[in-house]
């Protein structure tokens, strides 16, 4: 969605920056999907210790949590976790 700011915690800014070349790929493809559907529920719903609904999405080997901020007009990333079996 145009207009909507992407935003990572530091968690997933460190997460992003520590990733692999194509781990970062991924992700970035991921967040752009995100980003242009922001209103789509994700894979999964979790509450954040505000109580706040957090978006999980889960795409290859990695988890993304988001919430959008309407209000402000940002995509808030908040957590990007490889997925290990």
């Amino acid at each position: 969605m145009q207009g909507y700011e992407r935003v990572l915690s530091e968690a997933a800014a460190k997460a992003l920056a520590t990733a692999g070349r194509g781990a970062q790929r991924t992700l970035a493809l991921i967040l752009d999907d995100v980003k242009a559907a922001l209103f789509r529920p994700g894979d999964l719903q979790e509450r954040d210790t505000q109580g706040r609904v957090n978006e999980v999405v889960v795409g290859g080997d990695w988890l993304v949590t988001y919430w959008p901020d309407h209000a402000v007009r940002e995509l808030r990333s908040v957590r990007l976790e490889r997925v290990e079996d």
